[in-house]
């Protein structure tokens, strides 16, 4: 063939060729394209199917109180959420001190017994928290509403604020049970903590329960011992003094004035510094137990 015929065919056919290979790599590129596209969207699809919450009470009874914000309510449940703590480490003491400068050994066996109940409580809760190792809601979920500051504690079954706060108001219920001014006020107080826990994304409502349950039972539990108690505390002190005496108006004053502090603290003490806080806990993080009393600055 001559060479001029060839260079024609060659020139005519090239473009056939190379638009031929372009649209062989395009669809190509498309096809892998495509794939990868369907294989992160089914990625995603299974990333989301896993982060959905459960579908339980427990978890949307969670997510109504969790979601139901304000400001008001989170400056008035925060006071009250940050005083656990305080009230319950300065009230045995302080009341137990002060009745017996003032020979009211039955206030002074309230105190007894409120700090006994308290500790019970401590014991239990904290080890049913190291056996079932629940994880928080804040840790659990995504969306979480919280405080934003790191927690010690990282489980979650049962509510350690709940079940001491109810163990405080139960024992005084005992105590007491013809003066409901001085635990009523003491159960509002612990139910208002209680809901301030999953408002701050700390635990779940089955959390709240089991720690009222355990709280009223670790005071129920010391008031049917109470008996032996007293007798106990009269060997240690070398005394032998009887439960009497009547109420006395500095119960609900000692009670009130531990709220007072803590809250007068939380509020314009810490107020520019809300990262300082007073913990007692048996973990500093999910990795380290013990027990760890700890200025946190």
């Amino acid at each position: 063939m001559p060479y001029y015929i060839k260079t024609f065919v060659f020139l005519f056919c090239l473009p056939f060729v190379v638009y031929s290979q372009d649209t062989i790599n395009f669809k190509l590129y498309d096809s892998l394209k495509t794939k990868a596209e369907d294989s992160h969207q089914l990625i995603l699809s299974k990333d989301s199917i896993l982060k959905k919450d459960p579908d339980n009470t427990d978890v949307r009874l969670f997510r109504s109180i969790n979601n139901s914000r304000s400001p008001l309510k989170t400056k008035i449940l925060n006071t009250f959420d940050n005083s656990m703590l305080p009230v319950a480490l300065m009230l045995p003491p302080s009341l137990f001190i002060y009745s017996r400068v003032k020979r009211n050994t039955y206030d002074e066996n309230s105190a007894y017994l409120l700090f006994t109940s308290e500790f019970t409580n401590f014991a239990v809760t904290f080890g049913i928290k190291t056996f079932f190792k629940r994880a928080r809601p804040l840790n659990a979920l995504k969306n979480v509403h919280s405080k934003g500051i790191p927690i010690l504690d990282v489980y979650s079954f049962p509510s350690g604020h709940t079940s001491t706060s109810f163990a405080m108001a139960t024992m005084f219920a005992l105590r007491y049970p013809a003066y409901p001014q001085v635990y009523a006020p003491m159960f509002a107080w612990g139910l208002i903590i209680a809901y301030a826990r999953p408002y701050f994304g700390m635990h779940y409502p089955s959390d709240l329960l089991a720690g009222a349950i355990i709280g009223s039972g670790s005071s129920i539990l010391v008031y049917s011992l109470r008996k032996e108690l007293f007798k106990f505390k009269n060997q240690v002190l070398g005394e032998d003094k009887t439960d009497e005496g009547s109420i006395n108006s500095g119960v609900l004053t000692f009670f009130g004035a531990a709220f007072a502090i803590s809250a007068i603290f939380d509020n314009f003490i810490f107020k520019e510094d809300p990262g300082k806080r007073f913990f007692i806990s048996p973990w500093m993080d999910n990795k380290r137990g013990g027990l760890n009393v700890k200025w946190k600055l």
